[in-house]
């Protein structure tokens, strides 16, 4: 686009030196002067048309190819965000499994404790089972010994008739207890085992929602890193300058790729991608406007200016450009204006990578 814009310029020039040629007779002096086989005004006048269409054909060429690439530029910022956007809702993701695995483990540890409960419940039940049977069995040799002795004692035959009776009541009521024991165990196993397999298919869960975290990391670590951010000097006012200047910002305070030139106040493009550039000019000046203007190698891409009504006055911008490997940029400040800066930087260059391309 930038040998179209230089071509355009010199056609330009060519076109209007024909025509002040024309208006000063040059055409008129030619005529007289020709030999037959030159051509004549009106040959003259319709190429001069001709060029010009070529002209404004060029031109319509150019703002096409200028709406074009700023549509593909929105469409690349909406895809960047949609990125962000997913990146989040993994990690939120991430941490709800977490939260949830932990509620799962504390809920096992709760069922563990009370099926140890009730498993030692059960074994104080089983020994006095035990315990009722010996009683049983001695109550039987009673009995049998009674017998013998029918003759006697009824009245102590009948109360140990009583006694079996209620013995044999109570280990009913004991094996009706054990029976209603195993079946609330055999509930909390079968809990158990709900559970267990609900918590494997929340580790795995985890495991691959990990994998995806980690191969993020990993893609982004691959990416390269350039950022950075300069005041421009704590020496107080800057200018006047007599031309045009380029702006040296000499307080680097972040550099990261070391991109940017604090002798040269130039920003060199490391790798392809596309980058975002941002400023700010100030002075103290009253009814006077404070301009800056920022540079892509030798095209102005923003010129800014605020006239200053009292106090300091600012004015601030920012940017997204593509940049291929070695292009350069910068700010300027126009001939007989000045700023002004000190420890606090009123004004700062920055810049950063947003994706390599």
């Amino acid at each position: 686009m930038k040998g179209c814009g230089g071509a355009l310029l010199v056609l330009l020039f060519c076109l209007s030196q024909v025509g002040a040629q024309g208006e000063n007779g040059w055409i008129k002096e030619r005529e007289n002067k020709a030999d037959p086989g030159t051509p004549s005004p009106s040959d003259l006048r319709f190429e001069l048309n001709t060029l010009r269409d070529m002209v404004n054909g060029i031109g319509a060429t150019m703002v096409d190819m200028k709406a074009e690439t700023r549509e593909k530029l929105r469409s690349i910022e909406a895809r960047l965000a949609a990125s962000e956007a997913e990146a989040k809702e993994q990690r939120n993701l991430v941490t709800d499994l977490r939260v949830e695995l932990s509620v799962a483990k504390k809920e096992m540890e709760g069922m563990a404790k009370e099926s140890a409960e009730m498993a030692s419940k059960l074994r104080a039940t089983e020994v006095q089972v035990q315990d009722l049977k010996t009683r049983l069995g001695a109550s039987e040799t009673e009995l049998q010994n009674l017998k013998t002795r029918l003759g006697a004692s009824e009245t102590e035959l009948q109360n140990h008739k009583t006694r079996l009776g209620a013995s044999e009541t109570e280990l009913q009521n004991h094996k009706t207890r054990l029976g209603a024991s195993e079946s609330q165990l055999l509930d909390l196993k079968k809990e158990s085992e709900a559970h267990v397999a609900q918590l494997s298919t929340v580790e795995t869960r985890l495991t691959a929602t990990g994998n995806e975290v980690e191969e993020l990391k990993r893609h982004n670590a691959d990416k390269p890193k350039v950022a950075f951010y300069a005041g421009l000097t704590n020496s107080g006012q800057v200018g006047p300058y007599d031309a045009e200047t380029t702006l040296v910002y000499t307080k680097a305070i972040t550099n990261i790729g070391k991109a940017y030139n604090p002798a040269t106040g130039v920003f060199t493009s490391p790798v392809k991608g596309l980058y975002h550039f941002r400023f700010t000019a100030c002075h103290l000046t009253s009814s006077k406007y404070v301009y800056a203007m920022l540079y892509k190698n030798d095209q102005r891409l923003i010129y800014n200016r605020a006239y200053n009504t009292g106090g300091y006055e600012y004015v601030s911008n920012g940017i997204n450009i593509e940049l291929e490997v070695g292009d350069i940029v910068y700010m300027r400040i126009p001939g007989g204006n000045w700023l002004y800066d000190d420890t606090n930087n009123h004004n700062t260059f920055s810049g950063f990578l947003l994706y390599p391309m």
